[in-house]
């Protein structure tokens, strides 16, 4: 039996804030690390304000901190946010201690990249914000890094808008086919694996055959089975087709409607169109 043992830390943050005009040594920190947070997610930072003697300072009654995240390149801010001072005055534990908490939704749509932050203090004696310094050399700005390493990254579907023309002689009708649409059956383990397609016509008439094969090398024709059949008569919009299956590949196949004054189902005036497929497993 293997043992996967999980660490939940906290998200600390030092912040050196000089509210004491009579500290005047400087101990420096070798490095400063990088805040890191995960999109998607909710968050929640630690903040330790020190003084530059890295001693703990009381922030309970000294005024109101925000958290200003931004992206240095294009100087645009992306949220700014509260921190919420835990300090109590009194508990040794919680001196210097607040926090700042981002939703899911504050993250949900930031690329993947890394930004600044500033943290600023609004003085009472001046009535305006003045800079928290972030690090021990005096910076102003600290770095912050937005990843994605919780959820999959959904990759884009697959769109098939270019058919192949063929001619049934059984039927003796027109077909149009969208060639072996890769089905990733690497990922699928079960029957139970999900397929989804979007079938995009245009005052469409005819019928639609959604296929799929177990063969790594299907060529062209044969070796597949139907797996939906759909009408249509006069359809225009998105139509949605769920299936399930294990596939190597899939395919779609439309064959319009004949038109009763037609002499074959070439007539796109009388049949519409069958514009696209987006395709998903």
């Amino acid at each position: 039996m293997q043992n996967l043992p999980v660490y939940l830390y906290q998200n600390n943050l030092n912040i050196i804030l000089d509210l004491d005009p009579t500290t005047r040594g400087v101990n420096n920190v070798m490095y400063q690390r990088d805040l890191q947070i995960q999109k998607g997610v909710k968050n929640v930072v630690r903040i330790q304000f020190k003084n530059s003697d890295q001693k703990r300072i009381i922030v309970s009654n000294t005024g109101t901190y925000l958290f200003t995240m931004f992206d240095a390149i294009n100087q645009r801010q992306i949220l700014e946010k509260p921190i919420n001072i835990l300090d109590d005055g009194t508990t040794l534990a919680l001196r210097g201690e607040g926090e700042v908490v981002f939703s899911e939704s504050d993250t949900i749509d930031l690329e993947v990249s890394e930004y600044q932050f500033s943290v600023k203090y609004l003085d009472p004696a001046i009535g305006g914000y003045v800079p928290a310094y972030s690090n021990t050399y005096y910076g102003v700005a600290g770095k912050i890094k937005v990843l994605n390493d919780i959820y999959p990254v959904l990759k884009p579907s697959q769109s098939v808008s270019d058919f192949q023309q063929t001619y049934n002689d059984s039927i003796q009708l027109y077909q149009w086919n969208s060639g072996n649409i890769y089905a990733s059956p690497e990922y699928h383990s079960t029957g139970a694996a999900l397929h989804t397609m979007a079938l995009y016509m245009t005052n469409f008439k005819g019928t639609v055959y959604v296929q799929g094969t177990l063969f790594s090398s299907p060529g062209s024709s044969g070796r597949y089975v139907t797996i939906s059949t759909l009408t249509y008569d006069g359809f225009s919009g998105i139509d949605y087709l769920n299936f399930n299956g294990v596939f190597s590949f899939v395919r779609v196949i439309y064959q319009p409607a004949k038109g009763p004054m037609n002499y074959d189902n070439l007539s796109t005036a009388y049949a519409g169109t069958f514009d696209k497929v987006l395709y998903r497993s």
